[in-house]
C-alpha cells in the first residue's frame, strides 16, 4: 500500500508540472527538516528527512513527522519576493498523522495543513525557516530551474 501512495504522489507531481508549465516556472526541492517544538515538551522526532518538490505554486513530497511516521503532503502556495527574501504560505493536506491535533498511535488520517515560510533566495541553495503546527522547521531549498 505504501508503494501505491508513493506512485500516486509521483503521478500528481507530474500532472501538476505539466499543467503549470510555462517559461517563468520555478522548480525546487526542499530537503532536510530540523525542528524545534515551541509549546509542548514531549520527546518528538526533530530530524525529518524531508524530500519535497515545489513547482510554481504546488508543493508535494514526504517526510518523517514529529512522531516518527512517514507522512505525505500536497499543497498549493502563495509567494511574495522582497529583494533576496521570499515569503510563502502553502495550504493543503497532509497524511501520516493519527489525529489532526495530537496522537493516538495510528497513521491513516488526512489533515489540513498550512506552512508559512521565509527563504533567503540570493543563491541556488537557499536556507528556509517555516512553521508547521507548533514546530519551527529549518530546511534547505535548492532551486533547480
Amino acid at each position: 500500500m505504501k508503494d501505491l501512495a508513493w506512485w500516486a504522489l509521483a503521478a500528481f507531481v507530474a500532472a501538476m508540472a505539466l499543467h503549470t508549465y510555462n517559461a517563468k516556472a520555478e522548480t525546487a526541492v526542499v530537503l532536510g527538516g530540523w525542528s524545534e517544538h515551541l509549546i509542548t515538551d514531549e520527546d518528538y522526532n526533530e530530524s525529518h528527512d524531508a524530500v519535497l518538490l515545489e513547482h510554481d505554486q504546488y508543493m508535494v513530497g514526504r517526510f518523517n513527522n514529529s512522531y516518527g511516521r512517514e507522512s505525505y503532503v500536497a499543497a498549493y502556495g502563495w509567494t511574495k519576493q522582497w529583494g533576496n527574501w521570499r515569503g510563502s504560505v502553502h495550504a493543503g493536506v497532509i497524511k501520516g498523522y493519527s489525529k489532526c491535533f495530537g496522537d493516538d498511535g495510528d497513521s491513516g488520517r488526512v489533515c489540513p495543513m498550512v506552512y508559512p515560510a521565509v527563504t533567503y533566495t540570493k543563491y541556488r541553495v537557499q536556507p528556509q525557516v517555516g512553521l508547521l503546527g507548533e514546530a519551527v522547521v529549518f530546511t534547505v531549498r535548492v532551486r533547480l530551474f
